[in-house]
Formats: structure tokens, C-alpha cells, sequence
């Protein structure tokens, strides 16, 4: 028994799980102090600032992060090993010092036109931010390749627990302004990189290894993950920021409440997308596609299958779902919940868009993933401009995630059809096999 016990506490898909489902509970645990800490303009603050560092973090980490996990994951020499590391580095390096000067020069010029306190507290501080973090993004990505995904717990529960502890001090005793809540969250993100220098974790002894054919090689593939990357977080921001932009910020902190809920969805499938894509990188480096085809319907299959009865379940918990995070002030109103349960539609279908994205980035077809990402991107942003601007809704900001995801699926199922010969109708019957002979641990199993 014990024998067995540690098995499972070792699997990737196990720790992966783990990991995303503490993160989610500190991440959910933060929106729950924050809401309660401000009202809602000062809510809505962070909410804007939180949203650009994240849109511009995942531009900036978008041409290194993907291509790294690939190449590191399928490197067959410590010196191979060595090279993309010191390569993703000089990436890094390079990027980080040209966002910073670009948003330092913005907020600058452009100080008089930031209307929204969020949005100035980004252009203040995120050109240092930009340095304190990269540590700790390179180290996520070599753990990732490495599928060492305790460390990858270690790291980010230091980082997220230390900003948790803040956030109590602050509701009960300091009950400092929002712009403390910007410092805390850099500090936490210094701790998180001093960490990964200090145990070796992020790779930057190999900063010196890098060679000019591997930086090639990792922005041939990175120009199309930073497109991939940049469209997935318009797909996430984009809502956020245009209420910010066209509306208040008291309507983005309302939209805010059931966007972070939704992210309940995106804890079991970042886990095994995050053990997925290594292995099918690896198996696809190696030329089996017929790996790669069975590790796509088994995982998708099955998480397909497992959401239905998930969302039937959220559906109904929505309304005290939405008093636990948001508190009364949010749950006393119709519109976070009915927002809510229309991300729940939207969550039908997102595991088999996730799943042929990140496929197509395996098999090394990046640009059929960017393509599949930009049609959701613009049917997002113009859908959310006619949605804020003619019928002034939440509601209908929200029904136009359903188009965005069917527009993913459509695409994204037509390039790995063509690539792979991957069929729609096979992803529920793999899945509904596996569950019918009982076979989801050889899915947990499988190694």
C-alpha cells in the first residue's frame, strides 16, 4: 500500500494536478482578500494592472517559454541541454530589456493619458518588474522540460505564499492602498527568482553556452508561440481590459469575479496539458505520430467526458460560488452569476481547443496554432467592442467566448485532421472506453 501511495504521489500527471489545484486555491484565496480589501474601483485597479502585466508577460515569455520546452524536453546531451538553456537566456535577456524600455518610454510620453489608476501603476512599475520576474520564468520553463514538477511546486508556492501572507496582513492590520499590493506582488516574484538563482533551478550558469544557430532555431519557433501566446491572453484579457477602457472599472472588478471562477476549468487541464506537451514533443522528435495521436485522444477524450458532470455541478453552485469569492456585494446582483454559468458553456468545448493547440505546437506546426489562436482573437475583440458598445451587457461580453472557443475547435481540429489524421468523433469514444474499462490509471500511469 504504501509502495502504491508513493507511486502516485510521483506520477507527473499526479504532482501536475497537485500543484495547479494549490495555485488555484491561493490564486482564487487572493481575488477573495482583495475583493473584500478595496471597494470596487480599488478592486478593479489591481484588476487592470494584474491583467497588463499578464498580457505583456505572456508576449514577453512567448517567444522562449514553448520553444525551450520543446527542444529541452527532446535534447539527447547534457551539452544539447546546456545550449538551448544559455540560448532561451540570451532570448530572455534581449526581450526583457526591450519591453522595459518600451513601456518605461510610454508611460513617460503618454502619463497625461492614462486615466485609470491600474493602468498607471502598470506603466510605473512593470519595467522593473520585468527584471525581478525573468529568473523565475526561465526556471518554470526548465522545470517543465525536466517534468520536475514537485520543484515547480516548491518555486511557485514560495512566491504565491508569500504574497497570501501580505494580503492577511494588509486586511487585518496595515490596510495599506492598492499600490502596496503592486510592491508586495514584485517582492513575492523576487523571492520566487532568488530561489531558482540559488539552487540552480533557472539555468543561468548556462547563460554563456548559448550559440547563435540555437537562438535561431528557438525564435523560428518562438515567432510562432509569441503569436500563439499573445492571441490566447487577448482571448483572456481583452474582456477585462476593454471594460476597463470603455466602461469603469467597477464593471471590470464585476466581470472579474466569474472570469477567476472559470479558471476552476483550467486546473485539471493546464496539469496534464503541462505533461502532455513534452511527452508528445519528445515522441514526435523521435517520429512516432501514432504516439502522439494516442496521447491526444486519451487525454482529451477523458477530460472531454469528466467536465460534463463538473459543469453541471458549477452551474448550480454558481450563486454561492460567487458569494465565497466576491462576498455579498457581488452575489446580491444576477450579473456575475449569470456570467458565470455562460463561461460554463464555453467550458464544454475548451479541452479539445487546448488540446489541438497544443498538439500543433508538439509536432512542430506553430504557425497552424497562431492561425487557429488569431481567428479566435479577432472574433473575441470585435465581438466584445459590439457587445460593450451596443448592447452595454456583461452577458454578451461573455456569450462571445462560446464563438471564440467553437471558432478554436473548428480550426483547431481541421490542421491536426490534415496533420495527423486526428477525427472529432473518436476524442468522446477513446474517452468514453478508457473510463468504461476502468483504464484512467493507465492515463495517470502513463509515464
Amino acid at each position: 500500500m504504501i509502495g502504491r501511495i508513493k507511486s502516485i504521489v510521483s506520477n507527473d500527471n499526479f504532482l501536475s494536478l497537485f500543484g495547479n489545484m494549490v495555485f488555484a486555491v491561493l490564486s482564487f484565496s487572493s481575488i477573495f482578500i482583495l475583493a473584500r480589501s478595496f471597494d470596487k474601483i480599488g478592486f478593479g485597479d489591481w484588476i487592470l494592472y494584474l491583467n497588463a502585466v499578464t498580457f505583456v508577460e505572456m508576449i514577453r515569455i512567448g517567444i522562449s517559454r514553448t520553444p525551450m520546452v520543446r527542444f529541452l524536453a527532446g535534447a539527447k546531451t547534457s551539452e544539447e541541454s546546456a545550449t538551448v538553456i544559455g540560448s532561451g537566456w540570451a532570448i530572455s535577456l534581449m526581450n526583457t530589456g526591450i519591453f522595459a524600455i518600451i513601456i518605461f518610454v510610454l508611460g513617460y510620453f503618454f502619463a497625461d493619458g492614462m486615466d485609470r489608476y491600474g493602468f498607471k501603476l502598470f506603466f510605473l512599475w512593470y519595467p522593473l518588474l520585468s527584471i525581478v520576474i525573468l529568473p523565475f520564468n526561465n526556471s518554470l520553463s526548465i522545470l517543465q522540460a525536466r517534468r520536475a514538477f514537485g520543484s515547480i511546486i516548491l518555486l511557485r508556492g514560495l512566491t504565491m505564499g508569500s504574497f497570501i501572507l501580505f494580503l492577511v496582513g494588509n486586511i487585518f492590520i496595515w490596510k495599506l492602498p492598492v499600490e502596496y499590493v503592486v510592491y508586495a506582488h514584485m517582492g513575492s516574484n523576487l523571492l520566487g527568482s532568488l530561489l531558482g538563482i540559488s539552487v540552480g533551478w533557472s539555468g543561468i550558469q548556462y547563460l554563456m553556452k548559448y550559440t547563435k544557430q540555437t537562438i535561431k532555431t528557438l525564435l523560428n519557433f518562438g515567432k510562432f508561440t509569441l503569436g500563439t501566446l499573445l492571441g490566447s491572453n487577448l482571448l483572456k484579457s481583452s474582456d477585462t481590459i476593454l471594460l476597463g477602457m470603455m466602461m469603469t472599472s467597477a464593471e471590470a472588478a464585476i466581470y472579474a469575479i466569474p472570469l477567476k471562477l472559470v479558471e476552476m476549468l483550467e486546473i485539471p487541464l493546464r496539469s496534464f496539458v503541462a505533461v502532455a506537451l513534452p511527452r508528445m514533443s519528445k515522441a514526435s522528435r523521435e517520429g512516432n505520430d501514432q504516439e502522439v495521436r494516442n496521447i491526444f485522444y486519451r487525454y482529451s477524450g477523458v477530460l472531454s467526458l469528466l467536465f460534463i458532470p463538473l459543469l453541471i455541478i458549477l452551474f448550480f453552485a454558481a450563486e454561492p460560488l460567487i458569494y465565497i469569492l466576491g462576498g455579498k456585494e457581488y452575489s446580491s446582483i444576477d450579473v456575475p452569476i449569470n456570467v458565470f454559468r455562460i463561461f460554463l458553456i464555453y467550458g464544454l468545448f475548451l479541452v479539445v481547443d487546448r488540446f489541438t493547440g497544443v498538439t500543433l505546437d508538439s509536432i512542430n506546426k506553430p504557425k497552424s496554432n497562431l492561425i487557429k489562436v488569431i481567428y479566435m482573437a479577432l472574433a473575441n475583440i470585435i465581438g466584445d467592442i459590439i457587445a460593450i458598445y451596443y448592447f452595454k451587457s456583461l452577458e454578451a461580453v461573455a456569450m462571445v467566448t462560446i464563438i471564440n472557443v467553437l471558432i478554436g475547435v473548428a480550426v483547431g481540429m481541421y490542421y491536426t485532421r490534415k496533420e495527423l489524421s486526428i477525427t472529432l468523433w473518436k476524442i468522446p469514444k477513446v474517452g468514453w472506453e478508457f473510463i468504461r474499462k476502468n483504464e484512467i490509471r493507465n492515463l495517470r500511469n502513463d509515464n
